[in-house]
């Protein structure tokens, strides 16, 4: 039982609420976190935090608009300062906020979800950044969604530092850019993007089998797409799929395991577009391609936003999957620009894996806003329009 602290006043009370709820959020996740699990945090009853907050998504509001508000204030004080020096300086007194960027992450994914309580607070926030003004100056909206991408991985990937990569990003010389539709030049030929070797599907057993499995995969799928994992148990799966317990750990042996086959499928369907070697540019007009037709299933998009938000905290089960998806595809993507950089498709001041990261945070950072608003966030348009300042004319 907590230790009840009855004489805090009222003001320092609801501030350590917040604060319980800050930690846990960012830990759990909104959904595995209860009222009670904030009140014993806190050190009071559960009845003494009605009286403050009635419920969870209340408080949970107030707790984003005490950032946001904190935030405002920082970023009117600073006024003067160009974007390039305000949004790297913001940046790290955010990171040196507790729980910040871990809270940031895990809600930007819960709150995909239309149902949940604090999906059109965060809609209204990104459609409020997208016409974003600091001063004179008008903030890239571009800028924003590499800033929530970073914000994530920083959270698997070692040494990632958020503020010294959007100074980086600050700093890219502007230049006429190329096209990424154009021909490649000869100094290209012989270059090949290896093909994504994922592991393969499961086809053993017999057709019901088969079937009933591919079932529970889409059921899972839907579930942690719309609740997030610690949020959906292996009944609320079976219910979905019309069947029992028994029968799904039968088929994948453990809610951890259902969770690795839903990423590894989820991974194979991603990849199914590109088969074979491809060369560096036609590489890349695939891969803005693919993401164009991800649009047409976004069931995918919104099961890796919410996931990977979720995962942050070390213990989640997929916590090493993200990580290792991380730096393989920030690798992937940084050997393909040394092939642009090699062949002199890019300039020579280029560094192929900060490019990648850079890469990687946009195309993250974008499926995230599509998610609350699809008809303002155009993706692939945006991915090709990155590539295309990064190419030589």
């Amino acid at each position: 039982m907590p230790e009840v602290r009855r004489y805090a006043p009222g003001l320092a009370r609801r501030e350590e609420l917040l604060d319980a709820a800050r930690d846990l959020f960012a830990a759990e996740g909104f959904g595995g976190v209860s009222l009670r699990g904030i009140a014993a945090k806190a050190g009071i009853s559960h009845a003494s935090l009605l009286r403050y907050f009635a419920s969870k998504d209340e408080l949970l509001l107030a707790l984003l608009g005490r950032w946001e508000d904190a935030n405002q204030d920082w970023y009117a004080a600073h006024a003067d300062l160009p974007p390039q020096t305000a949004v790297p300086a913001l940046a790290r007194r955010n990171a040196e906020v507790t729980g910040y960027v871990e809270l940031f992450a895990a809600l930007t994914g819960d709150a995909a979800s239309a149902s949940h309580p604090a999906h059109e607070h965060v809609r209204r926030r990104y459609a409020q950044l997208r016409t974003l003004s600091h001063g004179e100056h008008t903030v890239d909206s571009a800028l924003i969604a590499v800033w929530d991408g970073l914000q994530i991985m920083s959270l698997y990937l070692d040494g990632l530092d958020v503020p010294t990569e959007l100074e980086a990003y600050y700093a890219r010389p502007a230049g006429p850019g190329g096209d990424l539709s154009a021909e490649a030049p000869d100094a290209e030929a012989g270059m090949a993007v290896p093909v994504l070797d994922g592991p393969e599907a499961e086809e053993s057993g017999y057709a019901p089998g088969r079937e009933r499995r591919a079932k529970i995969l889409d059921s899972a799928t839907e579930l942690f797409a719309e609740r997030g994992y610690s949020s959906t148990s292996l009944s609320d799966i079976a219910s979905r799929v019309g069947s029992s317990k028994s029968t799904l750990l039968h088929h994948f042996g453990s809610k951890d395991a259902l969770l690795t086959a839903v990423l590894t499928r989820r991974d194979e369907r991603v990849n199914e577009r590109i088969r074979e070697p491809l060369a560096p540019r036609a590489f890349l007009r695939e891969v803005v391609e693919g993401a164009r037709g991800d649009a047409a299933r976004p069931g995918l998009i919104e099961l890796y936003t919410v996931l990977s938000g979720e995962a942050t905290a070390l213990a989640h089960p997929a916590h090493g999957y993200f990580k290792r998806r991380f730096e393989w595809v920030v690798a992937h993507f940084a050997s393909v620009f040394a092939m642009l950089k090699e062949s002199g498709q890019i300039g020579a001041h280029r560094d192929p894996q900060r490019e990648a990261v850079w890469f990687v945070a946009l195309w993250d950072g974008l499926q995230v806003q599509w998610l609350y608003d699809p008809a303002s966030v155009d993706i692939d348009a945006e991915l090709k329009s990155h590539l295309e300042r990064m190419l030589l004319p």
